[in-house]
């Protein structure tokens, strides 16, 4: 299937956002907090609703590829795949549960704490069973949710803190609540997965022309216009409670800006109208690397504590991206997938399921 770069290019441009948004909360001084709640405000929501959705995005059109290669194939079965999917989406939770073991020993945090690993894992494996519904359901589940965790949100903040039963769900569902909750990302998840079997139906006409016309006016100016109308509602509605992260117009706000920017982004591809090949290429490292670097970026955080002004942060994170994109360019030439722990799950999630395969066509023979 032809690989699209502008999705690679978004997913890359999330975990710059994620990775640098970081670094200003740790690095700026308390005098210039002003400018970190302004930039975190509205930079936080588009780089983990960005990330979430455009990771919904890669999980449809690998199922959908996939599931192509399984009927195709005499040694891949829908089995393996689905085998695969779910041991990737389990590691990357054991992963995030270290994770959170290790932030509770060293900082102070709390071992179920939602973070960014955490809520994809959760994502793909409740996903799984709706890779193969309707887009239409999808989008509605996905609204539903964001709608959802609103309204249990209402129902169980009263509880916080207690020993109850409604104590122990609001610590479950919602803690913390400024970070990656589990309905409204989940929700952006499968909206991002609907998305993605459009783009994969369309992607997949041979026809050059055809394609590039489907991909222009039955699916990119339509994402533009809803994008738009999205961030201008979010805007709006309650206003300004779109700076304030995991609230409905918080969540309008985020992925009326991820279908504008990823459609621009594609419409830019597609047409060809600016030659993308190399200007692509810097945050396709990022997007290639962005689990291994969101495992590694928070001991970083913590060299330049409260280090940088207001002025200075800027150069310091300038120099920041351009480092960390030559060290990432590096390393994909020298260590390439070894170096990505995306490419390495899958690669043991496979070994794995293709071992108890075939132990359990040794056991029925």
């Amino acid at each position: 299937m032809r690989r699209i770069k502008s999705i690679d290019t978004f997913r890359g441009g999330s975990i710059v956002v994620m990775v640098f948004g970081h670094f200003l909360l740790f690095w700026l001084r308390p005098e210039d907090a002003w400018l970190q709640f302004w930039l975190w405000a509205l930079l936080k929501p588009l780089g983990a609703s960005g990330f979430l959705f455009v990771s919904g995005i890669s999980a449809s059109l690998s199922f959908r590829s996939y599931q192509n290669t399984a009927k195709d194939s005499n040694t891949v079965s829908m089995t393996t795949i689905r085998n695969v999917y779910i041991l990737r989406a389990i590691f990357i939770l054991i992963i995030a549960f270290i994770f959170n073991i290790i932030n509770a020993l060293v900082w102070g945090g709390s071992i179920w704490e939602w973070n960014a690993l955490q809520t994809i894992g959760f994502s793909l494996l409740l996903a799984w069973p709706l890779l193969k519904t309707s887009k239409l359901l999808r989008i509605l589940l996905g609204i539903a949710m964001i709608i959802g965790n609103q309204l249990i949100l209402d129902l169980l903040s009263s509880y916080k803190g207690e020993a109850s039963i409604y104590g122990i769900l609001y610590h479950i569902l919602f803690f913390p609540l400024d970070q990656y909750v589990i309905m409204n990302f989940f929700g952006i998840f499968i909206i991002g997965s609907a998305i993605g079997e459009f783009i994969y139906k369309i992607n997949i006409i041979e026809e050059q022309s055809k394609r590039k016309y489907q991909f222009k006016n039955k699916l990119l100016k339509q994402m533009l216009l809803i994008g738009i109308f999205l961030v201008v509602l979010g805007v709006i509605y309650q206003s300004p409670s779109f700076l304030i992260f995991n609230s409905i117009p918080s969540i309008m706000f985020a992925l009326g800006l991820i279908l504008t920017i990823l459609s621009i982004l594609m419409l830019i591809e597609i047409l060809e109208k600016v030659k993308t090949t190399k200007s692509y290429t810097y945050f396709f490292y990022y997007s290639y690397y962005s689990f291994t670097l969101f495992l590694l970026h928070n001991p970083i955080a913590l060299l330049f504590t409260q280090q940088f002004n207001y002025i200075t942060i800027w150069l310091v994170i300038a120099v920041g991206m351009v480092i960390f994109g030559l060290i990432l360019r590096l390393t994909y030439k020298k260590l390439g997938k070894w170096a990505s722990v995306k490419a390495v799950l899958s690669i043991i999630s496979f070994l794995i399921s293709t071992r108890l395969i075939e132990k359990r066509s040794k056991k029925n023979a």
